[in-house]
């Protein structure tokens, strides 16, 4: 998913969705359900911002906005809690929830991992002169991560295992996505995983891309998603399949790049340069079920799920 330098929380005071609709002859106002996502500072949630700005989510009876969450950590708390009705999350992450009987479902899929090997959207940074250039070259080096456990591990274990060399050679740590290209520059860290702009970003430095883990792990890899609380939705059902259908319809606008570039601008600190020159998200509603079938053997395989995963049960499905 292509991460924000810094998403602007100014969603929570928006007017985008309002209650002026009237909901009869009389003038009475129609009150519109508020609904709170929590989110991370990605800008491959355009095709959310960009619904709340069309309408779409009004147009079913939803006054949407987004808070910035401390971290992909807190979300799920906050979820639980009814902080946030929905939230931004991915798929590894869940599975590891869903296996401590954390009561959370995968409402729809967000985005893919890149088709082709030059798509650019995630990326293994490098220095140029660090004498890494290929995946054998990793064996051995401190990899930053956004979050430890997760999708990284995972994958670039699983591109190591490929190539004939061992997994347990890395040790990865937690770096937030703004801070990994510094820690890389300053030899904290050898290798930096990152999303774009940061990919962009980084190579503007002077730094180097050397592979995208996702790709070579599983083309078309499922990546972002949103999900809610099990128990909401059970409650709920009716407003979930609004939020899904309104959601739904602002996915399908997603190939429209240039609307989804100006949306990127207006709800995040990244300028408009930069945006023109950075990897967009591969956005699909759809769940990729091979490919969440494979990520999920992955996951048992290098350990950070201890069963395999009931993806059945992990993906909602309106009754």
């Amino acid at each position: 998913m292509v991460a924000g330098v810094a998403a602007c929380g100014g969603d929570d005071d928006s007017d985008e969705a309002t209650t002026d609709d009237t909901s009869d002859d009389t003038g009475a106002t129609e009150e519109l359900t508020p609904i709170k996502v929590g989110i991370l500072p990605l800008s491959g949630l355009a095709p959310l911002w960009y619904g709340i700005d069309q309408g779409y989510f009004a147009d079913e009876g939803l006054e949407v906005t987004t808070e910035i969450g401390e971290g992909g950590a807190a979300l799920t708390p906050a979820v639980l809690g009814n902080d946030y009705q929905f939230a931004i999350g991915e798929y590894v992450s869940l599975m590891q929830a869903r296996e401590n009987d954390v009561g959370i479902q995968v409402v729809s899929n967000l985005t893919n991992g890149a088709s082709e090997a030059d798509q650019g959207i995630n990326g293994l940074m490098v220095k140029a002169d660090s004498g890494i250039e290929t995946v054998a070259d990793l064996e051995g080096r401190t990899i930053a991560v956004n979050g430890l456990g997760g999708v990284d591990d995972v994958t670039i274990k699983a591109v190591l295992d490929d190539n004939g060399l061992d997994p347990s050679s890395v040790e990865f740590t937690e770096v937030p996505f703004p801070d990994m290209n510094a820690a890389v520059e300053s030899g904290q860290v050898d290798v930096a995983a990152q999303p774009e702009p940061f990919v962009t970003l980084g190579e503007q430095a002077g730094l180097v891309s050397i592979l995208d883990p996702y790709y070579e792990a599983i083309p078309s890899m499922p990546l972002g998603l949103v999900f809610a609380s099990e128990e909401w939705l059970g409650e709920n059902a009716e407003t979930a399949e609004a939020f899904l259908r309104a959601l739904d319809r602002s996915i399908e606008e997603s190939s429209d790049a240039q609307a989804m570039k100006d949306v990127i601008v207006a709800n995040t600190d990244i300028d408009a340069e930069l945006v023109d020159q950075i990897a967009l998200d591969r956005w699909d509603a759809e769940v990729n079920t091979d490919g969440l079938q494979t990520l999920a053997d992955m996951a048992v395989r290098y350990e950070v799920l201890e069963e395999d995963p009931d993806l059945d049960a992990l993906v909602w499905s309106p009754d």
